[in-house]
């Protein structure tokens, strides 16, 4: 989904230091929107997959983000809505849920697997194209 499709919008989310920290890893700390929206798009894409760290944790609900910042950031309407019901059917803030989705991403960055996942997407779409 690009940012074309629905237009885009200014959001804020309010994130503890550890999941900012999460998110720029040894990058500059103005990455972090950017960040953001890849770990929302990242955990939004992984939704049905059969991995324990997806859903947020039981054990966390009722716990209040510790906002140590505000993110501000353009996301695409049907993103952020699509991101909002999620948060919504598991009972939880759009704050509570985009903290977890940072420490989601962190950990598949870490693991190598957003980049097996990007590498599978071009692999599939030289495929489609009928490159080699």
């Amino acid at each position: 989904m690009s940012r074309d499709e629905g237009g885009g919008r200014p959001v804020s989310v309010t994130l503890s230091e550890l999941a900012l920290e999460a998110l720029a890893g040894e990058k500059d700390r103005a990455t972090v929107p950017s960040r953001l929206e890849s770990a929302v798009r990242c955990y939004l894409r992984d939704r049905g997959t059969d991995s324990p760290a997806w859903p947020f944790p039981d054990f966390l609900r009722g716990s209040e983000v510790q906002g140590d910042a505000m993110v501000e950031l353009d996301v695409a309407d049907d993103l952020w809505l699509e991101f909002g019901e999620e948060a919504a059917s598991q009972g939880v803030t759009v704050d509570q849920l985009a903290e977890h989705a940072a420490f989601y991403f962190a950990a598949e960055v870490d693991a190598g697997r957003v980049t097996n996942r990007i590498l599978d997407d071009l692999e599939a779409t030289e495929a489609d194209r009928g490159e080699d």
